[in-house]
């Protein structure tokens, strides 16, 4: 069977497929403009799905990052104030040997004792630490002081017999509660969420990035014995730090101003100063502990932002492989259709039947 062509038929198939390399060409020329594979949704559906899920990750990743870098300089701040804070302690614990050791006078121990007050202000400081304008140890509580402190540098009393008696309250306020009695806190459970800041580090998984300010001074009590003339009063005092320091500075207050010839001094002193060292030995391992805690979150951040930097990577290859242009592809393929183009308009003035206007030529 055979079919007659028209000229019609060749003139509308003709103009079909230029219209299709005109087409053609266009969209070359606006990859090779926007230096993009994909210029509208049109032009690959499947792909753009891609593109867009991948550009949505980076800005998670972004995001994320962000809040990890964030996170770690609270943890690096919070790491410098234990280790400061540690430092303390130690000095702390170097002057208690020294002040029981009996080869100091009277006005070693005076020049100790105001060393101690020093070191236990410094604590106050280090307890109202700041990243910024944001205080680091009162959880939520990040836009004034966590702690007040209003020490008692006269708790210690002498009666006839030179008994000295401790009486330390009032002397921390925390997070604004009169009522809170930090020194009598001996089982917390810091489930508050109060007590906590958080950052949040991927897809509904969020980190803590805070100490409270009660694992920052300590919290509990210790039994304090009190050795005069042979006889030892026992007096529950507090765990805290700060108050452990002030108790510090006072006992050898008082026994400096104790009427004791040398051999009972030195001895009333290595009894009653002994204490202290034990505590200030133990508040250090619990500060080091901090600092291992506070070191290992810190390196998890970091194990966290390798692995984004490796999903960013991921992601920005994926969306490069939808998105962005081969050139030289691009510029030969534009090529190859220019010169389909132009040899069909070639072949156009052929096909194409003359008109009367050629005949009036």
């Amino acid at each position: 069977m055979s079919f007659r062509i028209t000229n019609s038929m060749m003139v509308s198939s003709y103009n079909r497929n230029q219209n299709a390399a005109q087409l053609r060409m266009h969209q070359f020329q606006n990859q090779l403009a926007t230096q993009k594979k994909v210029v509208r949704l049109s032009d690959d559906p499947v792909n753009v799905v891609k593109s867009l899920n991948a550009r949505s990750r980076l800005y998670d990743v972004e995001q994320y990052r962000k809040n990890i870098e964030d996170a770690k300089a609270w943890l690096t701040q919070t790491e410098s104030a234990l280790m400061e804070l540690n430092e303390l302690v130690k000095r702390g614990y170097e002057l208690a040997v020294q002040a029981a050791n009996d080869i100091y006078t009277d006005d070693d121990r005076s020049a100790i004792s105001h060393e101690i007050r020093q070191l236990r202000d410094q604590v106050a400081s280090l307890a109202n630490s700041t990243l910024g304008d944001k205080f680091i140890f009162g959880g939520y509580n990040v836009s004034s002081s966590p702690f007040t402190f209003s020490p008692d540098e006269t708790s210690f009393l002498f009666g006839a017999d030179n008994i000295v008696e401790v009486d330390n309250e009032g002397v921390v306020m925390y997070n604004f509660e009169p009522d809170f009695e930090f020194d009598m806190i001996e089982n917390v459970v810091l489930n508050d969420a109060q007590q906590f800041v958080r950052y949040e580090i991927n897809v509904g998984q969020e980190f803590d990035v805070s100490i409270s300010g009660m694992d920052f001074l300590g919290f509990g009590t210790y039994i304090l014995p009190i050795h005069v003339n042979g006889e030892v009063r026992e007096t529950e005092v507090s765990a805290n730090i700060y108050i452990t320091l002030n108790e510090f500075y006072n006992v050898i207050n008082a026994m400096s101003e104790l009427n004791l010839d040398e051999g009972d001094g030195a001895e009333i002193f290595h009894h009653n100063v002994k204490p202290f060292i034990d505590r200030l030995q133990n508040f250090q391992k619990h500060a080091l502990s901090q600092v291992a805690e506070v070191g290992g979150r810190i390196a998890r951040m970091d194990l966290m932002l390798d692995r984004y930097a490796k999903d960013e990577i991921n992601y920005t290859q994926m969306k490069s492989d939808v998105e962005d242009l081969d050139l030289a592809e691009a510029l030969m393929w534009f090529s190859m259709t220019e010169a389909v183009y132009r040899a069909s308009l070639g072949v156009g003035g052929r096909i194409l039947p003359p008109s009367f206007i050629d005949f009036m030529r």
